[in-house]
């Protein structure tokens, strides 16, 4: 028996990419169109399946993932948003589809906007050629440019660029300079994510090697801060740790995440939370394909979280937000305060100026935002 949540964003997940690049884990492979007709069929399907476990859900927010989404042609991303509209009651206004620079001159935006997609996010990363080298993206920066003029002339208002900091080598002024370029492109959504080394990456394995080096803690903590206040003063607002937006045009797909809000899911290592149940497809396209062909179930793992796995992901997650963590609705949730589930972590953090009240909830000040890994590690330990 499903829970049945009224209302839902929607992941699609494209895990195909013209290269693999070195810092990168999510599922995504290296592909030249072999499997991307009978991956789109699964795909099809699997939205059906799904549509067909939540009967009558309302979703509002999509987001087509990847990989490098834009590989598939508009007319593929159209019939894709069609199977939602037909599974689903589709009220998005916001239907987000993932972009590399490098790869948009193969389709007309103008024909992605038609098929229903409504904003984009762009993976530039850099706009220094020789990092965007080290960081094996196959794109220049003027190629950037170019792929944002193609953007808005396909009809496109809301535009996000992802950028990546802290990268091995790099100075701050490199950095304000990525920043500066990425500025006098107006879009309406800026990222920015520190550079992690994951394990299993490439990058993770030529750090151990001693060919690449990470930087300390306090020089990340000093990117970060710059960042910040270099993108606040150019009229971003700082909505999330790593994300920030002209007014209005903050990711309401992405704050279902860290609202800890349902978000059904579809495609190959793609992973879903209905409210209550979280699951994850099967990794590797080959035998999403093959399973969706041979009728059997495409999901790789399904659990319920416990409440203290829940408890710990709903602070660690609405945290990371300005709005910060509710905390009338965290005892709605959970049957006891934040201040009850964690006194000597807030109580360290309160005193050290990490963690501060608003408009009853508890958010973390600009000092905590430089430390908030190791501050929700001591969530973690309270608890355990």
């Amino acid at each position: 028996m499903y829970p049945e949540p009224v209302r839902a964003g929607f992941y699609v997940h494209i895990p195909f990419c013209v290269r693999k690049c070195g810092y990168c884990d999510f599922n995504s492979h290296a592909s030249t169109g072999e499997l991307h007709a009978a991956y789109q069929e699964a795909l099809l399907g699997d939205i059906a399946e799904t549509g067909r476990r939540y009967p009558g859900v309302e979703v509002d927010t999509v987001f087509i993932g990847g990989g490098t989404p834009s590989l598939f042609t508009p007319a593929q991303i159209g019939a894709i948003l069609d199977r939602l509209a037909a599974s689903f009651a589709l009220r998005a206004a916001e239907i987000t589809m993932e972009a590399n620079p490098g790869t948009v001159e193969r389709h007309d935006f103008g024909d992605y906007r038609r098929a229903g997609v409504t904003r984009v996010s762009m993976g530039a990363q850099s706009f220094d050629a020789a990092e965007l080298a080290m960081l094996d993206r196959i794109h220049s920066p003027e190629e950037i440019v170019a792929a944002v003029r193609a953007v808005r002339a396909g009809g496109f208002d809301n535009l996000n660029l992802d950028l990546i900091f802290a990268l091995p080598g790099q100075s701050l002024g490199t950095w304000r300079a990525n920043l500066a370029a990425a500025i006098a492109l107006e879009p309406e959504h800026l990222s920015a994510y520190n550079l992690m080394f994951e394990p299993g990456t490439e990058f993770f394995h030529r750090r151990a090697r001693g060919l690449l080096a990470e930087k300390p803690g306090e020089e990340q903590a000093e990117f970060l801060a710059d960042t910040a206040h270099r993108l606040e003063a150019a009229g971003y607002e700082p909505y999330e740790i790593s994300n920030f937006a002209r007014a209005g045009r903050a990711c309401a797909h992405n704050l279902r995440y860290w609202r800890r809000e349902p978000v059904l899911a579809a495609g190959a290592g793609a992973h879903g939370f209905d409210g209550r149940v979280r699951w994850s497809n099967v990794r590797s396209p080959q035998e999403y394909i093959r399973r969706a062909r041979a009728g059997e179930s495409v999901e790789a793992t399904r659990e319920e979280p416990g409440r203290e796995e829940g408890m710990l992901e709903a602070a660690m997650c609405r945290l990371r937000l300005r709005e910060g963590l509710d905390e009338s609705r965290f005892e709605r949730e959970f049957g006891l305060s934040p201040g009850t589930a964690w006194p000597r972590t807030l109580r360290m953090a309160a005193d050290r100026g990490f963690v501060e009240r608003r408009d009853g909830a508890l958010a973390l000040t600009p000092a905590g935002i430089l430390i908030s890994q190791a501050l929700f590690a001591e969530f973690a330990r309270e608890r355990a």
